[in-house]
C-alpha cells in the first residue's frame, strides 16, 4: 500500500519533471516507508542527496501529499553503503536498463570506488586532469548531454553509439567527453584502450601517413582502439580525403561495438561540407545539445570553481557575476580566476566593489548601464504597448509577455535587485525572478527570439538613459511573441 503511493507520485513527478530529469535524479532515490506524515527517502549519496533537496524536495512532498490527501514531509537522507544493494529505486523495483540513472549513481561515488584501481594506471596522457565528471556543474542547459556521457561511461558501446554532443565555443563539450574518457579509462585492472584527439589532429596523422607511406600503421592505431573521443568533428567538413578514412574508421570501430563520441559547434545536419553517410551515421546514435547555461547553473560554476580556488566567493558576487556574463562557461571562469588572482595577490576580501573594479574590463560599469524606466520604454516602443500598460496589472497574452521582456532585460542590463525591478512593475520579486528564468530559457532555446532582444540591448548601449524619448507607439522595431 504504501510503495503503490510512492509509484503513484513517482509518476506524477515523472510527468512534471520530464524523462530526462526523472531518471537522472528521481528514478535512484530509494522509497524506505511513509509513518506519521513523513516520507524516508534514501539518496545513493551526500552531493546527489543535496542536489535533490534543493531542487526537488518541494515537488516530492506536493505530490505524496496529493495521493495520500494530506500534508506529506519527506526526510531525505544518505544510502548507507552496506545495505542499499537490496534497496528499490524511486519507481518501486530495480531499473536494470536506466543507463543514465546507474551512470549517475556510479560516476559521483566513481571517487571512492576506484581509488585503489586508479592508482594501478598512470593517468591517461592526452586527457586534461581537470575535465571529471566530479568537477562537472549539471544544469537545465546540459542535463541529456550529461546523462547520457554517464551512460556511455558506464555502459560503452551499447545503447548510445556514437554519441554526437554539439553546441556553442566555452559551453562544456570538451570537458564533457574528457570526463567520459577519464571513465572508461580507469574502469578496469587493465583499462580501457582510449584515444582523444581533436579532429584537426587526426587529418594531419592522416596527412603524414600518406606522405610516409605507412597508411597500415595509421590505419591499426585507430581501429584497435575501445573508444575513440573526437573533439570538433566539423573541421572535417570539405576535406573529402580525410572523410574517406574517418568513414572507414568509423564502420570498423561500430561493427565492433567500440564506442564513438563526437563533439561539434552544430548538428550533423546543420554542417556544410558533411558527407551524407557520415552525417547518417551520425545520427544514428544519440545527439544531445548543449545550451549556454541559466542563471542558476552559471551561479553553481562560479561557486564550484571558487571552492577549488579556495576562494572565497559571497553570494551578492556569485550573483553579480553570474548576471552580467551570460555568453559561456570559459568567459565564467575566467572571471572567476580574475578574482582569485587578485585577491590573492592583495589580500582583500571579495566583496562587491573589490568585484566590480577586478571585472570592470569584463561588465560594463553601472554608469554605462540604462535605468529600469529606459528599459521599459525601449520595451514598449518595441513590442507597440503602452508603457502604463507595463506597469499596469493587465494581463493579456501581449502584454503579459513583453512585461516579462522588461523584467529580464531590467535584471540583465541594470544594476537592480529582484526586489527593485518588481516596484517598479507594481509586482513582487518572486514575479521577476520567474520572469527572468521563462525568458532566459527561451533565448536559449529560441535563435529567433534571441535575436530580437539583442536588437533591443544595442538599442539600450547606445542611447544615454536621461535621452530616451517618450513613448512612441509608431517607433522602433516591431517585437511580437516570436515563434508563438
Amino acid at each position: 500500500m504504501v510503495d503503490g503511493v510512492w509509484q503513484k507520485a513517482a509518476e506524477r513527478i515523472r510527468a512534471s519533471l520530464g524523462q530526462v530529469v526523472y531518471e537522472t535524479w528521481i528514478s535512484p532515490l530509494n522509497f524506505i516507508d511513509l509513518h506519521g506524515g513523513t516520507a524516508t527517502i534514501e539518496a545513493p549519496n551526500r552531493f546527489f542527496c543535496d542536489w535533490v533537496k534543493d531542487r526537488y524536495l518541494e515537488l516530492m512532498q506536493q505530490m505524496l501529499s496529493t495521493e495520500v490527501g494530506g500534508t506529506v514531509e519527506v526526510s531525505l537522507t544518505v544510502r548507507e553503503a552496506a545495505g542499499s544493494s537490496n534497496r528499490s529505486n524511486g519507481n518501486g523495483s530495480r531499473s536494470s536498463n536506466d543507463l543514465a540513472s546507474k551512470a549517475m549513481v556510479k560516476a559521483t561515488m566513481a571517487t571512492g570506488s576506484r581509488a585503489n584501481e586508479a592508482e594501478r594506471r598512470p593517468p591517461h596522457p592526452e586527457l586534461n586532469p581537470r575535465f571529471t565528471f566530479a568537477q562537472f556543474v549539471v544544469g537545465s542547459s546540459n542535463q541529456l548531454a550529461h546523462a547520457a556521457a554517464l551512460a556511455v561511461a558506464e555502459r560503452p558501446g551499447e545503447k548510445y553509439n556514437p554519441l554526437f554532443i554539439y553546441g556553442g565555443v566555452g559551453l562544456g563539450k570538451t570537458h564533457l567527453v574528457t570526463a567520459i574518457g577519464h571513465q572508461l579509462w580507469n574502469s578496469s585492472t587493465t583499462g580501457r584502450r582510449v584515444l582523444f584527439m581533436p579532429a584537426e589532429t587526426f587529418m594531419n596523422e592522416l596527412i603524414s601517413s600518406i606522405r610516409r607511406e605507412r597508411m597500415g600503421e595509421f590505419k591499426q592505431r585507430f581501429r584497435r582502439i575501445d573508444a575513440l573521443i573526437l573533439d570538433d568533428i566539423q573541421f572535417l567538413a570539405g576535406r573529402e580525403r580525410t572523410q574517406e578514412e574517418f568513414f572507414h574508421t568509423f564502420n570498423a570501430l561500430h561493427s565492433e561495438r567500440h564506442q564513438i563520441i563526437l563533439t561539434s559547434d552544430k548538428m550533423p545536419r546543420e554542417i556544410s561540407g558533411l558527407e551524407e553517410r557520415l552525417r547518417n551515421r551520425f545520427e544514428s546514435g544519440l545527439i544531445a545539445d548543449i545550451a549556454a547555461p541559466d542563471l542558476e547553473t552559471r551561479i553553481a560554476i562560479l561557486q564550484k570553481k571558487a571552492a577549488l580556488e579556495g576562494l572565497t566567493l559571497p553570494g551578492e558576487v556569485a550573483m553579480y557575476a553570474a548576471q552580467n556574463i551570460c555568453a559561456n562557461v570559459r568567459e565564467l571562469e575566467g572571471c572567476l580566476t580574475r578574482l582569485a588572482a587578485l585577491a590573492s595577490l592583495t589580500g582583500a576580501p571579495t566583496t562587491m566593489e573589490f568585484a566590480r573594479q577586478a571585472l570592470r574590463d569584463l561588465i560594463p560599469t553601472y554608469e554605462s548601464k540604462p535605468g529600469i524606466e529606459a528599459v521599459q520604454r525601449a520595451v514598449a516602443d518595441s513590442f507597440h504597448i503602452h508603457l502604463a500598460d507595463l506597469k499596469s496589472k493587465k494581463r493579456t497574452q501581449h502584454v503579459a509577455f513583453g512585461r516579462q521582456v522588461a523584467m529580464y532585460l531590467c535584471r540583465k542590463l541594470t544594476s537592480n535587485s529582484f526586489p527593485s525591478i518588481g516596484e517598479h512593475f507594481g509586482r513582487d520579486h518572486s514575479t521577476v525572478i520567474h520572469a527572468f528564468n521563462l525568458i532566459e530559457r527561451r533565448v536559449n532555446n529560441d535563435a529567433a527570439f534571441r535575436l530580437l532582444l539583442e536588437k533591443i540591448e544595442r538599442g539600450l548601449k547606445h542611447v544615454p538613459t536621461n535621452a530616451i524619448p517618450g513613448n512612441r507607439r509608431d517607433s522602433g522595431p516591431s517585437v511580437r511573441q516570436a515563434g508563438g
